[in-house]
């Protein structure tokens, strides 16, 4: 799968010393697009109710060790169901992140780049206000 229009059509506008290649503009668009809809919560789109987060503070209600669990498990379906491009997506919990209100996960899955596939990992953080940060 290729990058969003928008940013191909930026790509090439760009400078030719500034462009990319065409695995980095597919990982750097992966990226934001992660990082816009692990930031968007359900309800706010009119075109897809559902594109988001569900509100997961009451998941982390259930207790740490399950509601951790289950966090991790809705982030990996919301993200299977709106960012195809990264294929057999999971999300795992780092243990001993939460010791300051951060909560670590490890983002996994396979991008296709031209004829190859490639593994490709993202570090995503969760802040206690619900901000989340998305980088390779």
């Amino acid at each position: 799968m290729r990058p969003r229009l928008l940013e191909r059509t930026r790509e090439a506008l760009a400078p030719a010393r500034a462009k990319k290649s065409p695995g980095e503009q597919l990982m750097a668009s992966v990226e934001t697009h992660l990082r816009s809809l692990l930031n968007a919560r359900q309800g706010t789109s009119k075109s897809g109710p559902d594109f988001g987060m569900p509100d997961y503070q009451s998941l982390l209600s259930l207790g740490d060790r399950d509601g951790i669990r289950e966090l991790a498990r809705v982030l990996a379906e919301v993200i299977r169901k709106y960012e195809p491009r990264l294929a057999q997506a999971t999300v795992s919990y780092v243990p001993g992140s939460a010791e300051n209100g951060v909560l670590e996960f490890s983002l996994g899955g396979v991008l296709t780049i031209g004829e190859s596939r490639q593994n490709v990992f993202f570090q995503t953080s969760i802040t206690p206000d619900g901000a989340v940060t998305v980088r390779k």
